[in-house]
């Protein structure tokens, strides 16, 4: 993930995190910070070095605080994205756990299915913040629903075949 803000009082500064590894660079004006421990860095601007302190993560959003100033990177997640994002456990906790509703149409629910919508919940959650636009945020938590369902529909139906 790769932001950049533009103050007034030191310029520039360009935010990027490495999903995979969780590393963080920070540049003001270009230079790179160096690094004093996993939340602390430092630059200099001018003749003084500058302590520059990173709160939060990419869920809880992401700010900056230098000499007692916060700077925001990265918003907090919005409450509909929550709730789109739990969406997918919720609907294989109660649909595969009703025997009326699997009745109907079988999905696979228990640790199993549990599982499966609990992963697909976080990837949803992933996803959703790494968009901008809440429509297609909304899209693409409906569409982690929609495969949610597919997957433990198929599953359903291959115990159910084994089974018989």
């Amino acid at each position: 993930m790769k932001k950049t803000i533009t103050t007034t009082e030191y310029g520039r500064i360009d935010y990027e995190e490495s999903a995979m590894t969780g590393k963080k660079t920070i540049l003001v004006n270009g230079v790179p910070c160096s690094k004093i421990d996993k939340k602390t860095y430092s630059f200099r601007k001018g003749e003084t070095y500058k302590q520059l302190f990173v709160k939060g993560n990419s869920i809880t959003g992401i700010s900056i605080e230098i000499d007692g100033k916060s700077f925001e990177i990265l918003e907090k997640a919005k409450w509909y994205e929550y709730v789109f994002a739990i969406l997918p456990i919720m609907l294989v906790l109660i649909w595969g756990n009703s025997v009326a509703l699997c009745s109907i149409i079988p999905i696979i629910g228990g640790a199993i299915g549990g599982a499966i919508g609990g992963a697909m919940s976080v990837i949803s959650l992933t996803v959703m913040r790494k968009t901008t636009n809440p429509l297609l945020k909304i899209l693409i938590g409906l569409g982690f629903v929609v495969a949610t369902f597919l997957i433990c529909y198929i599953l359903a139906l291959a115990f159910l075949s084994a089974l018989s």
